[in-house]
């Protein structure tokens, strides 16, 4: 037998060999996902629901999701009204990231707010939900009424978007609250 034929019978075999690997390891693979792990329905299940849970219905489907957007509705609520009572802690945790998402300090996000006597705030209808990669997105509309410490009145228009992750295995009570993600706020001239 000529070394090309030996070298092409070996290559072949191995060939062979990483295919039927592959195929296995495919095949494994498949079978230990969970059959809707890819159904956007389970994203909206509550957190103790299991494998076995019922379909959900189009009119639970419409109830999570005014459930969701009251949720996020509220933490624009409890953001300003930490700011009033100056916790400033507490709303910059509101923030995505433990308030990174800000892109501010916690000692820059409080010293924004150091010329501010109160805060109001007026939410507008919530946007529709929208998820990418394991997460819920929602914009709210927001208009803010500040009052400074020399008694002038400003007032802001803008919208929130807020995040939280899906119900997804490994995600934590945390990750499944809603945070502020980011801000589009600019003061009314």
């Amino acid at each position: 037998m000529s070394k090309i034929n030996f070298v092409k019978k070996h290559l072949t075999a191995i060939g062979v060999a990483l295919l039927a690997m592959t195929i296995t390891a495919c095949d494994n693979w498949a079978k230990s996902q969970s059959p809707s792990a890819n159904n956007p329905k389970v994203a909206n299940l509550s957190d103790t629901s299991t494998s076995t849970s019922p379909p959900v219905s189009p009119t639970q489907n419409a109830a999570n999701s005014q459930s969701q957007e009251q949720q996020a509705v509220q933490v624009i609520h409890d953001y300003y009204d930490a700011i009033a009572r100056q916790d400033y802690q507490q709303a910059y945790l509101a923030w995505d990231g433990d308030g990174s998402a800000s892109k501010q300090s916690f000692e820059e996000f409080k010293q924004g707010f150091a010329n501010t006597v109160s805060v109001n705030e007026e939410v507008g209808k919530p946007g529709r939900l929208e998820g990418a990669a394991g997460s819920l997105y929602i914009e709210i509309p927001v208009t803010i009424t500040a009052v400074t410490t020399n008694g002038t009145p400003q007032r802001f228009n803008g919208s929130y978007k807020l995040r939280r992750v899906n119900n997804v295995p490994g995600s934590t009570p945390k990750q499944r609250r809603w945070h502020i993600y980011s801000a589009n706020i600019s003061l009314e001239q």
